[in-house]
């Protein structure tokens, strides 16, 4: 699994270095949700974007957008990008941060979170937004079976991304890095 990451991951580390990326990218941020369920595997939450004229349509997310004038740092804007578009309230004080991602299709620097819930949640979907919501195994990803490549070219050089399939939907990108995040540098689902 950690072979299919790295290479992926250094990239944007090294993209992230640069300063002009960071000053011309815009902000955003997103939120992991992680449920722990007292009689069955815990499940973390993922979103299906409607299909709409722009470079994220379609795909499996966490929740999450850009940040708003009225939003004074990114943990506000993670907590109110998943208000809007699940209709949950996660506390402040449970978000912890994973390490940004500079996005290049859409210019964007998003900030991960991740949260970590023992409530099931009622949701109340965007529907102009959301498809559907997933709670999806935390095994799903840990078994390296579910691991697939996906080849793309960046500055003309051929690179392999991670990509994950779940009940026919493709989780790869920045979604896919940020798991990896969860599993390999924090720990956090490795239980």
């Amino acid at each position: 699994m950690k072979e299919l990451f790295e290479p992926i991951f250094s990239l944007h580390q090294e993209f992230m270095q640069m300063k002009s990326v960071k000053e011309n990218a815009r902000q955003a941020a997103v939120l992991a949700i992680i449920h722990q369920h007292a009689n069955q595997e815990d499940t973390i939450l993922l979103i299906k974007r409607n299909e709409y004229d722009g470079a994220h349509s379609g795909q499996m997310a966490f929740p999450g957008g850009k940040m708003e004038l009225t939003d004074r740092n990114l943990m506000e804007t993670a907590i109110r990008e998943v208000k809007e578009e699940i209709g949950i309230q996660v506390p402040y004080e449970e978000l912890k941060a994973l390490e940004p991602v500079w996005v290049m299709v859409s210019n964007y620097w998003v900030q991960p979170y991740y949260a970590v819930l023992k409530e099931k949640q009622n949701y109340v979907l965007d529907k102009r937004e959301i498809n559907r919501i997933f709670e999806i195994p935390v095994s799903h990803f840990l078994d390296v079976s579910k691991l697939k490549a996906h080849q793309l070219t960046i500055q003309n050089k051929p690179y392999w991304a991670p990509q994950f399939e779940f009940e026919g939907e493709i989780i790869w990108g920045a979604t896919a890095l940020f798991l990896y995040q969860l599993f390999h540098l924090k720990g956090e689902l490795n239980r």
